[in-house]
């Protein structure tokens, strides 16, 4: 490739490559410029490059928080600039959510890539082959200067140092070291300046983008590697300012090509030139070299040093696709492929055409994506000449992998789940975690479009009821039938209940724990064929219970942080997605009638959920249900609602702040679940808590189970007490709440009451729920609006202005989306494993 706007060779080049081989010809600038008309650089302007192999010794930085942005920025920002700062605050708040990035030298992470032997090898093949070309970058970038004056690097602009690179680029472009074989020659990746170009979907303009030579860069989907350029300034203050742009140009490469195994950025700040590797589990940094000298006395130190750092720059822009960053050996997700699926890990082989039993007509289904933890992505596909889904998930190598939860359930016969036509592993560690594959039965719609559309297109009441009791007893059936086989779902929500018009599937089990370990057979499939080692299995899911599952369907004593988990919080779940498919509200959460899907944080949500289900009258429209026909669907709902709130007449739910054992009322059960499921309900119960209740044996210390031991060895923390004989006092009614229910209203306002022993009370309303903590926690003075009331227990205890042992932070704490799912994985500590 070549690009008429190369400036000519020096003549130390031209001596050195003499007559050029056709194919290194047709190699000189295949990094320059995409387009052959591009303007040629100023020939007065000339950078010098001061490369430093060395990596600096380096505190752990503070980045840009929210709580910073107004003392930082002022009003300098227009709000379309604020909100891309504020998210990318939260971006780095969840980056840095299990731990900080990792410093690490240039050789070491290449190990943790896999590329370490490979490495080792590029070295030994091209000793001393770099120090002619520092001395021709030298000889190219000298000192910044123009035709009049020298520039400070203090006083450059980014664009000067954007162009110092280029400079760096070309020269490399045409480098051909001795002793490499043609195919390690530069011919894969050509850069482009997009500093005054956007690339979609986001209009982000990175200063340069690296992509396939011959590749028209309009889109994130087309770009493989990043480069952002700041001006001169300590490395602490760059990552302080710029981490969340380089972890916003991170997140968008991996949401816009599934294939990616990690995102490398090149981070030019000044003269500093560092490569940032993003991964599933965090990122890591390292110094590649000092980009800049102002003294020609410092050129000296350029040429010893440049060897080292061109040589390894030039190595990172050498290694194909499928080495450095993807899975295959292609930016976007092929359209056909081939599973090998007879070796552990398999393969994903792309086919340029449809062929036999692979995977066909491949098209990606839209789904969130994190910059760390669990990721998944799903695609709709043929696979031997059925409709599948295609579904790909990146998770920690100690996390039970969802393939294995299905073989469990198979073994139990749990019914209502999808067929699994393939599954396995395609990567099976990287930096800690691996790639799981499933090939799923297309199982439809979720239930609660399915219900929603069944109303819009004008069906029977009648007809929506019998559905709604259909999908209720189904689900619960299968969920009684994976607790029989040990098995909790723990993320119950309308995007996993779904049907195809004729029956109801349980779908997506990737965050399913065990609740007993595995038989000797389930634990050596797990092993042999996924690699996971169940032995702790149980006490490591255990530990994710209170930080696992969606918030706008989790139960009551989940968004309390309860850490344990039972069959009751998935009922709960379920109860709630009834609601939704019944419920009228915005989807984003912020319909006004519908109380119980706003948009507060956990425990929030909580508390405010237990003021509507304790009013017999009003819980439906506070969950945004208007009138619902036959009186049989209302006997449902409330059928549920006893079985989950109540004991007899007492309302149960101010104690599920705290864990709550709840009981089968079977009286009330048989209104919304079969016989036959309420008898396997009360059966595996019952076995379970026998089970519990043995008295231990004595175990040799030697081979105790981890997985065996308590769970819970530290009480949860004091919550707030609303014990039922308060509430009783509270209405002077020896019921509580059947003659006065914790939420009262007015004609434009509601008041939720919870009773207590003392007098330490915090007033809240609606709009405080949703202002940010330092608002919250500074002014409890009533805002237009419905008004909350909160009375808590007073606690010697507790902390100054906490409740129950809480503090304000804890109680305040900011929102999070409801419909996102939790990511449990982001509360271990990271998988890197040297901290500074």
């Amino acid at each position: 490739m070549t690009n008429s706007s190369r400036e000519p060779d020096t003549p130390t080049q031209s001596s050195r490559h003499g007559g050029r081989s056709s194919v290194q010809q047709e190699l000189a600038g295949s990094w320059r410029e995409g387009s052959v008309n591009q303007p040629r650089h100023n020939p007065e302007v000339r950078i010098s490059i001061q490369f430093n192999f060395v990596c600096q010794s380096h505190s752990q930085n503070s980045v840009n928080t929210t709580s910073n942005l107004q003392a930082r920025y002022g009003d300098r920002l227009s709000p379309k600039e604020w909100e891309r700062e504020e998210y990318r605050c939260k971006l780095v708040e969840e980056l840095h959510r299990g731990g900080p990035g990792e410093e690490i030298k240039f050789p070491s992470l290449m190990d943790e890539l896999g590329l370490g032997d490979k490495y080792l090898a590029y070295l030994n093949e091209t000793t001393g082959s770099f120090d002619q070309l520092a001395n021709e970058v030298s000889s190219v970038c000298s000192v910044v200067s123009t035709r009049d004056h020298q520039k400070s690097r203090a006083s450059l602009a980014e664009k000067d140092y954007v162009e110092g690179f280029k400079h760096v680029l070309d020269k490399l472009s045409t480098f051909s070291p001795n002793g490499l074989p043609p195919d390690h020659l530069p011919t894969r990746y050509a850069y482009m300046d997009c500093q005054n170009k956007a690339l979609e979907p986001s209009n982000l303009k990175p200063d340069l983008v690296f992509s396939l030579v011959d590749t028209t860069v309009s889109h994130m989907k087309d770009v493989h590697l990043i480069l952002e350029a700041k001006g001169h300034m300590e490395r602490d203050t760059a990552y302080e300012k710029h981490l969340g742009q380089l972890a916003d140009y991170a997140l968008k490469l991996k949401t816009v090509q599934p294939m990616r195994k990690f995102v490398p950025v090149l981070f030019l700040y000044g003269y500093q030139l560092d490569l940032v590797v993003f991964t599933h589990g965090g990122y890591y940094f390292t110094c590649i070299g000092t980009t800049l000298y102002e003294d020609e006395n410092e050129r000296g130190i350029f040429d010893i040093m440049a060897r080292n750092t061109l040589r390894d720059l030039w190595f990172i822009l050498i290694l194909p696709l499928c080495e450095f960053g993807h899975i295959i050996n292609s930016l976007s997700m092929p359209r056909s492929a081939q599973l090998n699926t007879t070796t552990t890990p398999g393969s994903l082989v792309p086919l340029p055409t449809s062929r036999g039993s692979d995977l066909q007509g491949i098209k990606r289904i839209n789904r969130k994506v994190h910059i760390t933890g669990r990721c998944t992505y799903l695609f709709r596909a043929s696979y031997e000449g059925k409709e599948v889904v295609f579904k790909l998930t990146w998770l920690r190598t100690n996390r039970l992998p969802e393939g294995a939860v299905y073989k469990v359930l198979e073994d139990g016969n749990v019914p209502n789940l999808p067929t699994i036509f393939a599954s396995g592993i395609l990567v099976k560690d990287f930096c800690g975690h691996r790639l799981e594959y499933l090939v799923i039965e297309y199982c439809g719609e979720s239930i609660v479009d399915h219900i929603r559309n069944m109303r819009k297109n004008g069906a029977f009441a009648s007809e929506v009821a019998d559905m709604i009791k259909t999908c209720t007893r189904s689900v619960i059936h299968t969920l009684a039938a994976a607790l029989r086989s040990n098995v909790l779902h723990r993320d119950v929500l309308p995007g996993n209940i779904t049907t195809d018009g004729t029956r109801v599937f349980v779908i997506d089990w990737g965050c399913a724990k065990l609740t007993a370990l595995p038989s000797a057979g389930q634990a050596a499939d797990m092993l042999s064929r996924w690699g996971f080692d169940s032995s702790g299995v149980v006490r490591k899911e255990s530990e994710k219970d209170p930080f696992t599952g969606t918030q706008m369907y989790m139960s009551i004593p989940t968004l309390f942080k309860i850490s344990k988990r039972s069959i009751f919080n998935e009922i709960e779940s379920l109860f709630y997605v009834v609601l939704d498919s019944l419920s009228d509200r915005i989807r984003d959460g912020r319909s006004e009638d519908a109380l119980g899907f706003a948009l507060y944080n956990e425990s929030n949500l909580a508390m405010v959920r237990i003021g509507i289900l304790g009013d017999d009258q009003r819980y439906l429209s506070n969950f945004g249900v208007g009138l619902i026909g036959p009186s049989e669907l209302k006997n449902i709902l409330d059928a549920m609602r006893k079985f989950l709130f109540f004991e007899g007449d007492l309302y149960i739910g101010g104690q599920l702040q705290d864990f709550y054992e709840r009981k089968v009322d079977s009286s009330v059960a048989t209104r919304f679940m079969n016989q036959a499921t309420l008898n396997l309900l009360t059966e595996t119960l019952a076995q379970q808590h026998a089970a519990q209740s043995m008295p231990s044996s004595p175990v040799d210390s030697t081979t105790l189970d981890p997985s065996t031991m308590a769970i819970n060895s530290q009480p949860d923390p004091p919550r707030w007490q609303i014990p039922p004989t308060a509430i009783a006092a509270s209405s002077g009614e020896g019921s509580g709440l059947v003659n006065r229910p914790l939420l009262s209203h007015a004609d434009d306002s509601f008041e939720l009451v919870m009773p207590v022993f003392g007098t330490a009370t915090t007033s809240l309303n609606r709009g405080s729920l949703e202002r940010p903590i330092n608002e919250q926690a500074t002014s409890s003075a009533s805002l237009s609006g419905p008004a909350v009331s909160i009375a808590e227990q007073s606690n010697p205890a507790a902390p100054t202005g906490g409740a129950g042992g809480l503090a304000p932070s804890d109680v305040l704490s900011r929102k999070r989306n409801p419909d996102e799912k939790m990511d449990d994985d982001s509360t271990e500590e990271p998988s890197n494993k040297r901290r500074h």
